[in-house]
């Protein structure tokens, strides 16, 4: 399933943008139980020893499909009912696992059934949980009901994913330094974000932040990033731009550079992504793909892109990296299914 940030309106292959509406910005529309028998640890397969850490959120989530939305009052037959495992910090992790290198997650969940279902698929995924933490709070979940027209409407309790601030993220301050990038997006709330761009600047990492959803950042968390990886349209709104502004991408980076990030990388859908490090442009393509569904394409190129600047690649190549990621997971349905494996982002390189 796709964000509930209505920023994401792009539609193609390395975009970060998504196609449907859902609880917990981009998720898997499967059984929580089902995916790839991964139960191996992360970056133990050929092809790389980095260390990415992954700070955010963790949803379940519940989908009810039905030929109309009822009204107030009103019951309405649903046609069918799916239970799915999703949030960007969740999904980021495990697109890093899969590119083979080890994925430690920092985020929180509750003490129940759905958080069980999370450590089972981080187990079976290969991602390293251990900084996981459990909260007196229910699991973040959300409920999206679709019509037969594939309109949405989605409530969401954001639950342990909003208790997690500043004194969980000291508690994992070891796990994260033991990284060499930290990759973190906007699900949780503004203390967990400053905390965790610190804690990784002290300790020397590199700080991507996939911004999204997108809202407004103090300075001193900008001031700490080093990649700032927004859509077109969260890139605008960071510059306090409307989203549908009609801006010229380069400007809008620009001005995302003058706020406090180090090096800015715009993906654009099917145009690729454009990177601003404040030398220079350069623009990076995505390979030409068919696509069936972009949601899962946001998680995919920000995994492969932390992955890639941890193995020592520099930004235009991590961002040819993680447009490849992209542009493969728009070829697949569904967030987690969709993320790839490393053997297939090579092969589309070349």
């Amino acid at each position: 399933m796709a964000s509930t940030d209505p920023t994401d309106d792009e539609r193609s292959g390395s975009s970060a943008d998504d196609q449907r509406s859902s609880p917990s910005a981009e998720e898997e529309r499967s059984s929580p139980s089902s995916g790839p028998d991964r139960t191996v640890s992360a970056g133990d397969a050929a092809g790389t020893n980095a260390r990415v850490a992954v700070v955010g959120s963790y949803n379940a989530g519940f989908v009810v499909e039905m030929p109309r939305f009822p009204v107030p009052g009103e019951t309405v037959t649903g046609s069918n009912f799916e239970e799915v495992v999703g949030g960007k910090g969740s999904n980021q992790a495990v697109g890093v696992s899969r590119l083979n290198a080890h994925a430690r997650f920092v985020g929180c969940v509750g003490d129940d059934r759905h958080a069980d279902v999370a450590f089972d698929l981080w187990e079976r995924e290969g991602v390293d949980a251990g900084a996981v933490q459990r909260v007196d709070a229910g699991t973040g979940v959300g409920v999206v009901f679709v019509d037969e027209d594939g309109e949405n409407e989605i409530a969401v309790v954001p639950g342990a994913n909003h208790t997690f601030g500043r004194d969980h993220v000291a508690a994992a301050a070891d796990a994260i330094g033991e990284c060499d990038v930290l990759l973190v997006q906007l699900e949780i709330d503004d203390p967990a974000v400053a905390a965790a761009v610190e804690v990784a600047d002290e300790r020397g990492l590199d700080v991507v932040l996939n911004p999204a959803p997108a809202r407004e950042l103090p300075p001193e968390v900008l001031d700490r990033v080093d990649y700032l990886t927004p859509n077109r349209t969260e890139a605008r709104i960071l510059a306090g731009l409307d989203p549908g502004a009609d801006a010229d991408d380069a400007e809008v980076a620009a001005r995302l550079r003058d706020l406090g990030a180090d090096t800015v990388v715009t993906t654009l859908g099917a145009d690729g992504a454009l990177v601003d490090d404040g030398d220079g442009r350069e623009r990076a393509p995505a390979p030409d793909v068919d696509p069936v569904d972009t949601t899962g394409a946001g998680d995919a190129f920000n995994a492969a892109f932390a992955v890639a600047l941890a193995e020592g690649q520099d930004a235009v190549a991590a961002t040819e990296f993680g447009c490849a990621a992209g542009a493969l997971s728009v070829t697949e349905f569904d967030v987690v299914p969709s993320l790839p494996a490393r053997e297939r982002v090579e092969e589309l390189l070349g």
